[in-house]
């Protein structure tokens, strides 16, 4: 009888704990995310600081904008460069950030253009069927030529990195990598075009031997890829944007903390620390914290808070051997260590010193870079990894723990552990000795990074989509719970007489973290809309997937704890 209750009581407690944990979780991915903390943790992305930070004080506030744009990531940019390089008298634009400029999670990702298409297609095929999978995985696609593109047109291939890499897949459970290559098979049969694309290793163990890879992985899926210094490209295009129109204003350590009607009902009252003013137009390019502001859009989008590190790669590793060059730099790798496809891990590197080459972005096949040291310090080819969230997919609570967090000063303690171990294990034997910090005071931070493998240790804050897709478009009242200022008549133009769309709200957020081959186009395509420009051509790569257009029905429909229990299920 004694063994039957203390049965019973484990399983009373188990219940218990299970209950307890999810109405904690309930509670977390239902509150107002706030506004992002003001003393996150330090990206080594942002080392050093861009010389915007360096700008003496704000301005004063504006009375009157055309549009105002919240945030400073890759969103807001994009949004701000069409806007204004998209007319001949630019319209007055005034963007604000709650923190430093480009703090968000822009400025603490992992820095790949790497889509995910044949892990992702035969869900989105049955979700919405096999044409409108393909248009998102071309939209994914159309990135990496994109940002490219925009790091020649605005001059910072140097400064940006911005190059193309060789991407591996590496799985180290063979039933995830059968898995992985019958869904790639499924994915070419859907898209033949992309055929020819991809390298399978098979059984070939060599092929794993030349990447250095631990003889623990089952295999690996490589193809085309990209990567880039996220801070450096979009600070590099804010800088020129603001001195190439009077009429751009950024205003860094100044949120926006209440949105409203004006008294003349024709405009919106735009509330933030450093006063107030009046615009038009109001674009919420805030991700994780856009239900702040959007009271509507808690339980659509919800933060996630995620890990990077910077390391110093090993001695051995990507040094060139047997008459092949060194690779440091020119690969990017996602690791897929456990039973599960949701647990990855991800690596980029910086380049090396000294780099030689500048990247050609119509060169598919190359990886070479050249280093911006006359603006900014020559990097020391640090390893940019992260992921850890599920602790190599062993650990599910770990992620769950980290849902509905929004607090990025502070890192889970078990997920650094796990990513300061992690690396080498991948690489083993190839890792060799433990590199040399040999970096001068300025690669070191003067002090502020650590001495041993982990130069740098951070979180960043994602937006997670409760239907796996972005938000974009004009905001419905189900969102904002705010009425529209009413629609003047003629339809509205600026001071210059530019038409634009009516009044109202836009957003480009729940990027779900593949920000980097999502965000940038979202935003072109939302400042489009914004200029009452037509829709692009939807046989074009680039024109948005119509499932990312923000709709009351889809709003409705959209259940987080649906997806959540997804992710656990696979």
């Amino acid at each position: 009888m004694g063994a039957l209750f203390s049965r019973l009581r484990l399983v009373y407690h188990t219940l218990k704990s299970i209950s307890d944990s999810f109405s904690v979780l309930s509670e977390r991915i239902s509150r107002d995310p706030g506004l992002p903390g003001p003393n996150p943790s330090r990206s080594y992305w942002s080392e050093p600081l861009s010389p915007l930070d360096a700008r003496p004080k704000n301005p004063p506030l504006p009375e009157y904008a055309d549009v105002v744009i919240i945030g400073s990531g890759i969103t807001g940019t994009a949004v701000a460069r069409t806007l204004l390089d998209s007319s001949e008298e630019p319209l007055r634009v005034v963007m604000l950030e709650a923190r430093d400029v480009c703090s968000g999670a822009t400025g603490r990702n992992g820095g790949h253009i790497s889509p995910n298409t044949y892990q992702d297609y035969s869900e989105v095929a049955a979700k919405y069927g096999p044409s409108a999978a393909q248009a998102i995985m071309r939209f994914r696609l159309a990135h990496l030529s994109a940002l490219l593109e925009v790091a020649t047109e605005e001059d910072l291939l140097r400064e940006s990195q911005a190059r193309r890499v060789d991407q591996f897949d590496a799985y180290l459970q063979d039933k995830v990598y059968q898995r992985a290559k019958n869904a790639l098979e499924g994915y070419l049969t859907a898209c033949p075009e992309w055929r020819g694309k991809h390298i399978v290793s098979d059984d070939d163990k060599s092929a794993l031997k030349d990447l250095q890879l631990s003889s623990r992985v089952a295999g690996y899926i490589s193809q085309p890829g990209g990567a880039l210094h996220p801070y450096r490209l979009i600070t590099g295009i804010l800088s020129r944007l603001l001195a190439a129109y009077p009429s751009f204003q950024l205003f860094t350590n100044t949120p926006c903390t209440d949105i409203g009607l004006a008294v003349d009902r024709g405009s919106y009252r735009i509330a933030t620390s450093q006063g107030i003013l009046s615009a038009t137009h109001v674009v919420h390019a805030t991700n994780a914290w856009a239900s702040h502001l959007l009271p509507g859009m808690r339980r659509k989008i919800v933060p996630v808070r995620l890990h990077m590190t910077a390391q110093r790669p090993g001695r051995a590793l990507a040094q060139a051997t047997g008459g092949s060059p060194s690779w440091a730099g020119t690969r990017a790798f996602v690791f897929y260590p456990g039973t599960s496809m949701l647990a990855f891990d991800y690596l980029t590197q910086h380049p090396p010193t000294p780099a030689e080459t500048v990247n050609d972005p119509s060169a598919s096949e190359e990886g070479n870079i050249r280093t911006a040291d006359a603006v900014y310090p020559a990097p020391a080819g640090e390893l940019m990894f992260g992921g850890g969230a599920m602790l190599g997919g062993r650990a599910e609570a770990a992620l769950m723990d980290n849902v509905g967090v929004t607090d990025d000063s502070q890192t889970d303690f078990e997920v650094t552990a796990y990513l300061g171990g992690a690396l080498e294990r991948y690489f083993q034997p190839g890792w060799g000795e433990e590199g040399a910090v040999s970096e001068t005071a300025t690669m070191q931070g003067n002090g502020e990074w650590g001495a041993g493998r982990v130069k740098a240790a951070w979180s960043g804050i994602m937006g997670m989509s409760a239907d796996g897709q972005p938000w974009v478009g004009r905001v419905p009242l189900c969102a904002s719970r705010r009425e529209e200022p009413r629609k003047p008549s003629p339809p509205p133009a600026d001071a210059m007489n530019h038409s634009l769309a009516p009044p109202g709200e836009w957003i480009a957020a729940g990027f779900t973290g593949e920000g980097m081959t999502h965000a940038w186009l979202a935003g072109v395509a939302l400042a489009r809309m914004v200029l009452d420009k037509p829709t692009e051509n939807p046989s074009n790569a680039s024109a948005l997937p119509p499932q990312f257009v923000i709709t009351e029905k889809r709003w409705k429909e959209a259940d987080i704890e649906g997806f959540l229990a997804d992710v656990g299920a696979e």
